[in-house]
């Protein structure tokens, strides 16, 4: 997802706004969870030149399948998420203008690679335990039978180990 800024690069104070549409490579190797994206990301963005320095920001949108943390089920999320990053020529900053420094990307020429910026914003915007509804019930822990679809009949009652000793003698009235 590349933006040309060549006529912004040349005004200091100039800015734009732009709609990107596109895909992104696989989240596999980054996410703890396994993530697909089902729409293109979409971003509305407004870039701004401050001083040199590339200002975009904006909002991503995209529709995800997630698999729930509880009964493990696949389900979609649509997902909006707030960008605000800043953009620099290589060789404006010491260094070898290659890493992020102080919150500042670098970019050579007239495009700015916004793929990602915009990776790293909507992996810090994933859930950290992703359920298909507020109150799923998940998975009977002796059975494996997913409580949202049925009841499995298994014993709830927990014993606390400590204490079986206490059930037995309650058993035997």
């Amino acid at each position: 997802m590349r933006i040309n800024v060549a006529d912004l690069k040349k005004t200091p104070g100039a800015q734009t706004e732009v709609s990107l549409e596109g895909t992104l490579p696989s989240f596999a190797e980054e996410a703890v969870q396994e993530v697909t994206l089902l729409s293109p990301v979409k971003a509305d963005l407004r870039l701004k030149n401050i001083d040199g320095v590339i200002l975009v920001e904006g909002q991503i949108r995209v529709e995800l399948s997630l698999s729930c943390s509880r009964c493990l089920e696949k389900f979609s999320q649509k997902l909006e998420v707030a960008i605000s990053e800043a953009f620099s020529e290589t060789g404006d900053f010491p260094g070898n203008g290659r890493e992020e420094e102080d919150g500042i990307n670098f970019f050579s020429g007239n495009n700015i690679d916004l793929t990602a910026a915009i990776r790293e914003n909507l992996l810090a915007a994933l859930p950290m335990k992703a359920t298909c509804r507020q109150d799923c019930r998940g998975l009977c822990p002796r059975c494996g039978q997913n409580l949202n679809l049925a009841e499995c009949g298994c014993q709830r009652q927990e014993i606390d180990p400590r204490l079986a000793g206490l059930a037995k003698l309650l058993e035997r009235k």
